[in-house]
């Protein structure tokens, strides 16, 4: 019986196909931990239950008197009311700015903020820049940031459509930031590193009514959730712990265009009193008993597996041998 010795190549090769079978979970986990790089934050509002409206922080349709004023709202610069549908911050035009500003301060020391827009506009590529929402010490002008003054004493919380410069996240993104009214606002990282939270979400043409959710707790949490996708379904944006607003802050909304454009509205604002009832705790369930020797067989199931491994360079280093010792004696 003559045996067949195999050539070092096709050793080499099978070596080479077998470490890449044990190599491929290895990488496919690898891989899917880079695509779920940013973790959906964890929505701390729990059964929080709205008690009194507040009317004075409150906008809806026609949102303006036969004197085309609002008793509760100022609004300006290239705002448009729309009494049928929205009051629209900007049309969908380069280089406009709008406002709207309650005419008072909020008083509550927790409030909740909710209120329904739309972002659209004849580009699907190229659009910006955006809006943002405001809890200020006082109503700020016109200014750079988002339609709004730089330097805010308070929170802004930014729905930006345009990316100015290079980043690791997606837009449309929505982020917050904290200002003392020391700090300018980075427009060229679009405040990359100022942000007390944030999320990248397509709230930009949603098939579904776009909404935002602020929900704020003195000195405890604020929160930030979004209706975008599906009905009725809030996506928690971010959550900033220990917050506290500089007292009675004024509510604002602010838009701004520039080369790139879009139409910024905002449909309806509902603003009330809230009691805060923090989430229950996750019940504490005993320990599941897993499968007896589960442990034991997974340990085995591995260590076969580089047994298998060994006894294959074993046997390539061998056939090697042989296949050298066989051309050796062809030779003489």
């Amino acid at each position: 019986m003559i045996l067949r010795v195999p050539s070092p190549t096709r050793v080499l090769v099978t070596l080479a196909v077998v470490l890449l079978v044990l190599s491929a979970p290895a990488a496919v986990q690898a891989k899917s931990k880079a695509k779920t790089k940013e973790q959906p934050a964890v929505s701390l509002r729990g059964t929080t239950e709205k008690t009194v409206p507040l009317r004075t922080h409150s906008l809806y349709a026609p949102y303006v008197d036969s004197d085309l004023q609002n008793r509760w709202f100022d609004f300006g610069g290239s705002a448009i009311i729309n009494t049928n549908k929205h009051v629209r911050l900007t049309q969908d035009r380069s280089s406009q700015a709008g406002w709207l500003w309650s005419r008072l301060a909020l008083a509550p020391n927790s409030f909740e903020v909710e209120f329904e827009f739309r972002v659209d506009g004849k580009s699907s590529t190229l659009y910006g820049d955006g809006f943002a929402v405001w809890f200020t010490k006082s109503r700020a002008g016109m200014g750079p940031v988002f339609g709004s003054t730089d330097y805010w004493d308070g929170l802004g919380i930014f729905f930006d459509t345009y990316a100015n410069s290079r980043h690791s996240y997606a837009f449309p993104r929505i982020y917050g930031i904290v200002n003392d009214g020391k700090k300018s606002y980075d427009v060229g990282k679009d405040g990359q590193g100022q942000e007390g939270g944030s999320c990248s979400l397509d709230f930009r043409r949603t098939d579904v009514t776009a909404k935002a959710r602020i929900t704020y707790f003195k000195g405890q949490f604020t929160e930030v959730a979004i209706h975008h996708a599906k009905w009725d379904e809030w996506t928690t944006c971010f959550t900033i712990e220990g917050l506290e607003l500089p007292s009675n802050p004024f509510l604002g909304f602010t838009a701004h265009t520039g080369d790139v454009h879009d139409a910024h509205d905002i449909i309806s604002i509902t603003t009330s009193n809230v009691v805060y009832h923090p989430p229950a705790p996750a019940s504490s369930k005993p320990p599941s008993r897993g499968v007896p020797g589960l442990a034991f067989f997974s340990f085995l199931g591995r260590l076969l597996k580089w047994v298998f491994l060994i006894v294959l360079v074993v046997v390539g280093v061998m056939a090697f041998r042989g296949w050298k010792v066989k051309r050796d004696l062809k030779r003489f």
